[in-house]
């Protein structure tokens, strides 16, 4: 039996995962770090630290099976579009890394929209998630940092790195960069306008490319058996892999530290400033929309609002009150605000709270807020496409909780289908699976596809929820 390692990279942890190769998942472990705000709006990780934590989530897996590490056939690596490392000539990382929820670079991405260039050049809308911006920003504010770049890495690709010493990208990323054209290639214009020298940029290779071999020191350091590496893909795009069947036309909403909903489709129909990448499987894109906080948010509210409440505890007293949480009402813009409102000045505020509220109360807003804003994505996203999926297959941790599912179905009136596996860790061994055996995706996405509930939505709490999100969506009317 061979054994497959999917490593990604997410928002505030870095979760491993070890599957069979009939993909059954085995093992997993995560292991966090910290996200730094040096400045209001700002947002910044260290890439040491997820070098850290690829060891000591590498290190669990090994205490958790002493063998595991060893039969390991093969490699690959996901994880969150839009963010880059760089680094001098000998590889040394320059400054933390701005992430995709960062919102300094908002004036510079409005600049670029009002051009008009890159919107024309790569078929997506220039705002402050995207690094294009952020590389504008830095030209003006740390210009040495530009100058001394001579490798850009994209977070998942500089951790492979570490394993196999290679310079190397793909497709997803560089579209998730906006400095690709729009067929996925760097385009001459666009990488100028970063202020970065050309040579610095890496190599695209097909995704599933094999991109090396894990080398002796990182096999050494790491625990590892010197294996093969494939190339990977941003996570949106490889968690369609924990839906079957894969198709056009299917739907994915994902509820992690982001709230992402994605459509797939077979046309080169774009609506920006909904992004369009390029799918995991050949010959298809997908529309995606998200919101900066999802399940942090919830946290947030958790953390802040109701301290002596554990997450089990804040989810059931959401869970035991009713509906509208008697007025109050949470808007979960601890990020900015970005799809479907655009606007990266918009803060949080949890509206209509008096002296008859209780922590239920704010725990029951937490929720329904996350959910009306995912509404509004789900009702801007199908209107544009002028389709709508008649399901939708949920991931993420937050998709573990059939409460929050059974909200989401009701409040976005569509059936919604879970796998048993919902991780991109887990998508990301599997797609090690079918990168190494020369395995179709379709068939390895099947073979491995265990259903794990469906959620109908019911119609008299869908009426409701609608009146609700009319009133949650009359503020920024008024706003």
């Amino acid at each position: 039996m061979e054994i497959f390692l999917g490593i990604d990279l997410g928002a505030s942890a870095l979760k491993a995962c070890l599957i069979d190769d009939a993909g059954r998942a085995l093992l997993s472990a995560r292991a966090p770090y910290d996200t730094r705000a040096p400045k209001p709006g700002h947002s910044e990780q260290n890439p040491a630290d997820w070098r850290a934590a690829m060891a000591t989530a590498l290190a669990d897996l090994g205490a958790q099976n002493s063998d595991a590490l060893d039969t390991i056939a093969a490699i690959s690596f996901s994880g969150g579009a839009h963010i880059a490392v760089l680094c001098d000539g000998a590889g040394t990382v320059l400054r933390p890394a701005i992430m995709w929820n960062d919102q300094r670079a908002a004036a510079q991405a409005a600049d670029l929209a009002a051009q008009g260039t890159v919107e024309a050049l790569s078929g997506n809308a220039p705002n402050a998630t995207w690094t294009l911006p952020q590389l504008i920003w830095l030209a003006t504010h740390e210009a040495e940092i530009i100058a001394a770049t001579e490798k850009l890495f994209f977070a998942k690709d500089w951790l492979a790195a570490q394993l196999t010493g290679a310079h190397v990208s793909d497709i997803s990323e560089a579209v998730g960069s906006l400095m690709a054209d729009r067929n996925g290639a760097w385009h001459d214009t666009l990488t100028a306008m970063s202020g970065i020298a050309p040579a610095a940029f890496p190599p695209l290779l097909a995704i599933g490319a094999q991109i090396g071999m894990v080398g002796d020191k990182a096999a050494a350091e790491f625990g590892l058996p010197c294996v093969p590496v494939y190339q990977g893909a941003i996570d949106t795009s490889m968690e369609w892999l924990c839906g079957a069947p894969l198709e056009a036309n299917s739907a994915m909403v994902k509820l992690a530290s982001a709230g992402v909903i994605s459509l797939a489709t077979a046309q080169d129909t774009r609506f920006p400033p909904v992004s369009f990448y390029p799918h995991i499987l050949p010959a298809l894109g997908y529309h995606a929309a998200g919101m900066s906080d999802c399940m942090g948010a919830i946290e947030f509210v958790r953390r802040q609002f109701t301290p002596k409440l554990d997450a089990q505890s804040f989810e059931k007293a959401a869970a035991n009150t009713a509906m509208g949480a008697e007025g109050a009402m949470f808007y979960p813009y601890l990020s900015g605000a970005r799809a479907p409102f655009w606007q990266a000045d918009l803060s949080a505020e949890m509206h209509g709270l008096t002296r008859g509220h209780t922590a239920n109360h704010m725990a029951r807003a937490a929720y329904e807020g996350v959910g009306h804003v995912l509404t509004a994505i789900w009702h801007d996203m199908t209107g544009k496409l002028g389709q709508r999926p008649t399901s939708l297959h949920i991931l993420g941790g937050g998709g573990q909780s059939d409460f929050f599912c059974q909200m989401l179905a009701d409040m976005l009136n569509v059936e919604i289908r879970r796998g048993a596996e919902t991780d991109c860790a887990f998508a990301t061994a599997l797609f090690a699976a079918a990168a190494h055996q020369g395995m179709n995706l379709h068939q390895m996405a099947q073979l491995a596809y265990r259903p794990n509930g469906i959620f109908i939505p019911d119609k008299n709490a869908h009426r409701v929820y609608a009146s609700l999100h009319e009133s949650f969506m009359a503020r920024h009317r008024a706003a």
